[in-house]
């Protein structure tokens, strides 16, 4: 054990900091947050491996976590911090059904063969249990410093995206991870960037993510990130809606806003820091609005958005039903579907490739379609109710934070509840975001950890730990 020292409780309750009981974190602790940190990293920069640096190796690197997050899992054990609650006895036990069905479907010739069905195992399950174990090791400052990083990343990614907007389609800036794909068409001569994500869909969740920690950076009374970071990721995050040609990027961003005022009716006393975010960021839109590139970029979106609006029936039909119904889809399917389901993996990408040579949907495109498809209905609509319970109890504990006038845990809870329950997991960055995002929230809440104390009997604490490098906002004196 090294001489770290940790804090069993870290919180941010209005303008100043609380720190509790101090504890002692082990050498395994530290090892285990620097893999999480690692999961981060590869997240964000496989796909610009896919893409630019190696896309010999396109497909393998498509899995590049999953030795990773083993590993992670065996540390965790070996240090006593995988968590052991009901999240998780519930988990397992899906986890052995979803087997049995796969050996089922492989025996009566259903889906894709071992193969697929093995990669629809790994895609539902290998990495939702990070979620829960991502609290464990992650402090408040942790989460702090993943927002920091989010937001420097935010200003050349937004960058980046510019670039590609004002590139063709066939540049080299715009590949996509498959030698014979291409990235989603924006308006005529357009693409939608995609970062250095794989697709658009990547860049999306990012920019949700930085979007959560620049709000409650612009609307803390504290100082927890620097004006000039703020400042400049304002900017990046405005000029990246219209670039981006996404409605869900620009959708899910300003549901965040609206969390940020909903939080004013949960925490009165936090109106005066919400009010001025707002204030901050109406004029960095009012300074980009001058702009000819954030004219030209609003031109094309409002483009994109009537044509796709039109094509669909209308804001009704294209948003509205669009979300709305992807949660009928599935019962609208169940006559066609069967007990035993189509096939475990037969949804993905990855098994498109595997036996069809190119990238299109086997089965539906929607999540709860495609789960229900892959899995029949007994055992699909049994998981679509385990991360729905998840996205609940997260909810309900950041409301509980709200109260307690935590703000960034109730504005993560926004895009990780929307995404645990709705989200498309076959999508490798996708899963990505919805565990990070997830864990994080759970990470950035006050008071006990989500269930019951950690595995094989180590003693539970009221919060994961952090290092001794984070500097106290009471004292100015660093934690030792």
């Amino acid at each position: 054990m090294n001489h770290q020292v940790t804090f069993d409780k870290l919180t941010s309750p209005g303008s100043a900091w609380t720190l509790q009981r101090c504890v002692p974190a082990t050498d395994g602790d530290t090892a285990l947050r620097r893999m999480i940190w690692v999961y981060f990293w590869l997240l964000i920069l496989e796909g610009a491996l896919r893409k630019w640096t190696i896309p010999s190796l396109s497909a393998p690197l498509l899995v590049v976590r999953d030795p990773l997050v083993l590993l992670i899992y065996l540390q965790a054990v070996r240090c006593r911090r995988f968590p052991v609650n009901g999240y998780m006895f519930a988990y397992f036990f899906l986890f052995v059904c979803f087997m049995l069905l796969a050996v089922v479907q492989i025996v009566a010739g259903v889906g894709g063969g071992p193969l697929v069905a093995a990669y629809g195992l790994r895609t539902n399950f290998l990495h939702l249990p990070l979620i829960f174990l991502i609290p464990q090791v992650f402090s408040y400052a942790d989460v702090l410093r993943v927002g920091k990083w989010i937001l420097l990343l935010s200003i050349p990614m937004a960058g980046l995206m510019i670039f590609q907007f004002f590139s063709t389609p066939s540049s080299w800036i715009n590949a996509a991870s498959t030698s014979d794909g291409e990235q989603i068409a924006f308006v005529v001569g357009k693409i939608r960037p995609a970062g250095t994500f794989s697709f658009a869909t990547g860049a999306a969740h990012f920019f949700v993510l930085a979007t959560a920690f620049l709000v409650y950076g612009l609307a803390e009374k504290t100082r927890v990130y620097s004006r000039w970071l703020l400042g400049a990721a304002l900017v990046a995050v405005a000029i990246v809606q219209p670039v981006s040609g996404s409605r869900t990027l620009v959708l899910d961003c300003a549901l965040v806003l609206v969390a940020a005022i909903a939080f004013v009716f949960l925490s009165p006393k936090s109106a005066s820091g919400i009010l001025r975010m707002i204030a901050f960021i109406c004029a960095g839109v009012a300074v980009l609005s001058l702009t000819d590139l954030f004219r030209e970029a609003v031109t094309a979106f409002m483009t994109r958005w009537d044509s796709a609006n039109a094509a669909t029936g209308g804001v009704q039909q294209g948003i509205v039903w669009r979300y709305f119904g992807s949660f009928l889809e599935p019962f609208v399917l169940l006559p066609q579907i069967g007990l035993i389901g189509q096939g475990l993996g037969l949804g993905s990408n990855a098994a498109s490739m595997l036996m069809t040579g190119s990238l299109q949907f086997l089965l539906a495109e929607g999540e709860w379609a495609r789960i229900v498809q892959e899995s029949g209905p007994i055992l699909g609509f049994s998981f679509l109710a385990y991360r729905v319970w998840v996205a609940v109890s997260i909810a309900l504990r950041a409301a509980v934070a709200a109260r307690q006038h935590q703000l960034l845990a109730w504005l993560l809870a926004w895009d990780a509840c929307r995404s645990l329950a709705t989200e498309q997991l076959s999508q490798p960055t996708n899963l990505g975001f919805v565990v990070l995002v997830c864990g994080l929230c759970l990470a950035a809440m006050p008071g006990e950890r989500l269930g019951s104390p950690a595995s094989f009997g180590a003693k539970e604490t009221a919060g994961p730990p952090i290092d001794r490098r984070f500097q106290s906002q009471v004292s100015g004196e660093w934690c030792t």
